[in-house]
C-alpha cells in the first residue's frame, strides 16, 4: 500500500512544496502584483485558492476586517458548490462536517383547522442525476477555513492581508504601464483624512467586496437588480419541541403569520 502521494516521504502529502520565490519574498504586502484580490469572502478566496497553485503568477489577496470571518453568513452548500471543492481535493472534509440536506417537508394551514399546521409534502431535495454529491449545511466561516488551507497548502503558501480597505482604483488606459492598476489602501484602524494610507500596482484587480463593493464604485459601474419590500430573520437556536419534521429541512407555511424555513445544522 502506498501511503504517500508522492513517493515514500515523510510529511504531509497533500502539502506541496514550496516554490522558490516564497523564500525570496518580502514580509508584508508587495508594492507590485500580477493579479489583487480585494475581499476574503466566497468568491475571493475561491480565486485566491486557484490562482495559489500558479507561482508564477504574483497573487495578493486583502480584506477590510481584522481577521479570518468567524462566524458565517450562510450555511448553504450547493451540489455545484461541493463539486467545485472535490476539485481543490476537500470535499471530503466538507461531507464529512456537513449535514446532508437530503429531502424537504412542505407543512401548510390544516384545511379542516387553518389554525394548524399540516404535513402537506415531503420531496427528495434535489433531482435524480443533478449531481453525484448532496446539498449540505456548512457554516460558511468553515467553508472559507477549508480554502485558506488549501492556499497555506499550495506552491506559493498564499496567505490573504487583513485590515487593509480599498479606498480608489486608477486605471492607467495608456497601455504603456506594466501595471496599469494602481489601489490605493486605507488601514481599517485609521480611517481618516489624514489617516494611514499606502498603494499597490496590479496587472489586474478583481473586486470581490460584496454587494456594496467599494472597487466597483471606484471605477463608476452601478449595480443593477430589483429591491423587494419584503422583512426576513434568521435565529440560530437549539430547538426543544415535539414538532417531528425539527431534524429535516422544511418549509412551513401559516395562514396569515408568514414563512418558516427550518435548516438543521
Amino acid at each position: 500500500m502506498q501511503f504517500y502521494l508522492n513517493g515514500y516521504r515523510p510529511g504531509d502529502p497533500f502539502s506541496a512544496d514550496s516554490h522558490p520565490s516564497v523564500a525570496e519574498r518580502p514580509a508584508g504586502l508587495p508594492e507590485c502584483v500580477d493579479v489583487l484580490i480585494i475581499g476574503c469572502g466566497p468568491a475571493g478566496l475561491v480565486l485566491a485558492a486557484q490562482m495559489s497553485t500558479f507561482p508564477d503568477i504574483r497573487t495578493a489577496v486583502i480584506d477590510r476586517r481584522d481577521g479570518p470571518l468567524e462566524v458565517g453568513q450562510a450555511d448553504g452548500v450547493a451540489c455545484r458548490t461541493v463539486e467545485m471543492f472535490e476539485a481543490f481535493g476537500l470535499a471530503s472534509r466538507l461531507l464529512g462536517e456537513a449535514y446532508w440536506v437530503n429531502e424537504v417537508c412542505f407543512w401548510r394551514p390544516d384545511p379542516e383547522n387553518r389554525t394548524k399546521i399540516k404535513r402537506a409534502g415531503r420531496i427528495q431535495d434535489t433531482e435524480e442525476g443533478l449531481s453525484e454529491f448532496p446539498h449540505v449545511i456548512v457554516n460558511q466561516a468553515r467553508m472559507l477555513a477549508y480554502l485558506r488551507d488549501h492556499m497555506e497548502r499550495s506552491p506559493t503558501r498564499l496567505a490573504p492581508f487583513y485590515g487593509l480597505h480599498a479606498s480608489e482604483v486608477e486605471v492607467d488606459t495608456s497601455g504603456s504601464a506594466e501595471y496599469p492598476v494602481t489601489v490605493t489602501l486605507q488601514h481599517v484602524h485609521e480611517l481618516s483624512p489624514t489617516g494611514k494610507a499606502s498603494t499597490i500596482r496590479a496587472r489586474y484587480v478583481v473586486g470581490c467586496d460584496g454587494s456594496r463593493s467599494r472597487t466597483r464604485s471606484a471605477i463608476g459601474r452601478e449595480l443593477v437588480g430589483d429591491v423587494t419590500n419584503e422583512s426576513w430573520g434568521v435565529m440560530d437556536v437549539l430547538a426543544v419541541t415535539d414538532f417531528p419534521d425539527i431534524r429535516v429541512k422544511c418549509a412551513i407555511s401559516s395562514a396569515n403569520q408568514g414563512n418558516v424555513l427550518i435548516i438543521p445544522r
